[in-house]
């Protein structure tokens, strides 16, 4: 691959003075500044639609993006002779997000914000030859059917003459967790999630869609957005709600965490109602226990994962926590 890489690197407009190798790419050091250099495996019109985001992004002001860059034939993607397509994008030397420090959990979160406000593609596509698809993602329907999953998994456990220890745990948990996923579920139906579906691909408004700390680059008080692969038309504060449930499990539900985060990105970016009571319905949503659920019944039953276990007590340990977080969520929001 390295052979492959220099003959890649030769149709690019810079010299590269060292290079290093990363999660899943190479990391090129050169007389242009830092780039990142890919195998990019999706479609050209995929890669069309995300750097159409990321150039909405950059004519917005949110200049501190991975942006590709093209080859000396002004391509984005390069062949290496073996059918590999490279891809190079424009790279920052800096750290990932602390997501265990309050203030640059409340700086991503501004950041959030601010990306959401510009990414709204509007009734006209950039590229009038790619018909972009809304996001299928249908939170409803997915409720429902984790919802069936808790159901299911509930009463086969029940049935079994012998339990170990994680199954009675889970039988005794149960109804407090299929009561929450049945009443986001129920929320759902009553919040206007349909209008704001409606609206949403109307205005054709993007999501990140992978907004974590690994995606999150400081520099100072410079905050670089990276890896926009799985974005798509769809429900903005879906992004939001996978950042803050990330920060709260690793804070331990802290309320300053995720208040924090939720009002720095209301200063930014005024969420409508519905997105408001979208974003208390998901986190009202016991997710973490339905994959539990989910990772028990579709392993082994005849052995116990002893840190799938802890897990679940963990999440039982913390719950007076999160339910004390959600009401003050539910004031802050509805």
């Amino acid at each position: 691959m390295e052979d492959k890489l220099d003959e890649v690197i030769k149709r690019y407009p810079f010299n590269v003075k060292s290079r290093r190798r990363i999660r899943g790419a190479v990391l090129l050091d050169t007389d242009k500044g830092v780039f990142l250099a890919k195998i990019y495996n999706s479609g050209k019109n995929r890669l069309i639609f995300e750097e159409s985001v990321k150039k909405m992004l950059v004519e917005g002001g949110c200049s501190y993006i991975d942006i590709a860059i093209e080859n000396i034939n002004s391509e984005l993607l390069t062949d290496d002779g073996v059918g590999n397509k490279w891809l190079v994008k424009r790279w920052y030397n800096g750290e990932e997000c602390d997501i265990r420090d309050i203030k640059k959990v409340i700086l991503a979160s501004s950041n959030m914000a601010r990306l959401h406000k510009v990414m709204v593609m509007g009734t006209e596509l950039r590229e009038p030859s790619i018909e972009i698809k809304p996001s299928k993602m249908d939170i409803k329907a997915l409720f429902a059917r984790h919802n069936r999953e808790i159901k299911r998994v509930h009463g086969y456990i029940r049935e079994k003459r012998q339990k170990n220890d994680m199954e009675i745990c889970l039988l005794n948990s149960y109804k407090n967790f299929y009561e929450q996923g049945k009443q986001a579920e129920e929320f759902l139906e009553e919040c206007g999630y349909d209008r704001l579906c409606e609206v949403t691909r109307e205005q054709r408004r993007v999501f990140h869609g992978s907004y974590n700390y690994h995606n999150i680059i400081l520099i100072d008080e410079k905050i670089v957005t990276t890896n926009f692969e799985k974005a798509d038309i769809g429900i903005q504060i879906s992004d939001l709600y996978d950042f803050l449930r990330k920060v709260m499990e690793k804070n331990s539900w802290q309320m300053e965490f995720g208040i924090g985060a939720i009002e720095a990105y209301c200063k930014v970016r005024q969420p409508e109602e519905e997105e408001k009571k979208v974003l208390y319905a998901m986190l009202l949503y016991p997710e973490k226990y339905w994959k539990l659920i989910n990772f028990y019944y579709n392993g082994k039953k005849s052995w116990m994962s002893a840190k799938n276990y802890e897990k679940l007590l963990r999440i039982c340990r913390q719950e007076e926590v999160r339910i004390k977080f959600l009401k003050e969520v539910k004031k802050l929001l509805i």
